[in-house]
């Protein structure tokens, strides 16, 4: 879904305009201000593209790959939930966890898929389920954008 604010005319001077986009988690800030030509969610609906002149919005994140694009080169982060609001052309997005797609290590979370999986096949009082689970599926996230850059 793309949502443009048409209230701002569309002159080649607006289309020229660029997002800045913030990406923070608990354990620290990744990106500040990064002058970026757009943005892709992965919100808790369905993928969502933000272009400069967006309307304002506030959107669950949910597990994904959140790309964007600068200078013609695409990047990409793995993230694990949270939240972004979009205003003024700054793109705030509150993630939970997120790994830079070209610093996972596939051979580290296939060894946490194969953990989590062996977990959760056992019937034992001791193991944490919940967690289990919530492991397994954010190292998934992370080979499946691992994978998508590689393509």
């Amino acid at each position: 879904m793309f949502w443009r604010n048409t209230k701002k005319s569309k002159t080649a001077n607006n289309m020229a305009k660029k997002l800045k986009l913030n990406l923070i988690t608990p354990q620290k800030q990744l990106l500040t201000d990064l002058e970026v030509d757009m943005v892709v969610l992965p919100a808790f609906l369905g993928e969502m593209g933000i272009l400069p002149g967006h309307v304002p919005v506030l959107v669950q994140l949910t597990y994904g790959d959140l790309r964007y694009k600068k200078d013609g080169k695409d990047f990409d982060f793995a993230v694990m939930g949270g939240f972004v609001e979009v205003k003024d052309d700054v793109v705030n997005a509150f993630a939970e966890g997120a790994d830079l797609a070209d610093e996972i290590d596939e051979e580290a979370e296939n060894q946490k898929i194969k953990k989590a999986k062996d977990a959760l096949s056992k019937k034992d009082a001791d193991i944490d389920f919940e967690l289990a689970e919530i492991e397994l599926k954010q190292a998934i996230t992370r080979m499946k954008v691992k994978r998508r850059k590689l393509n």
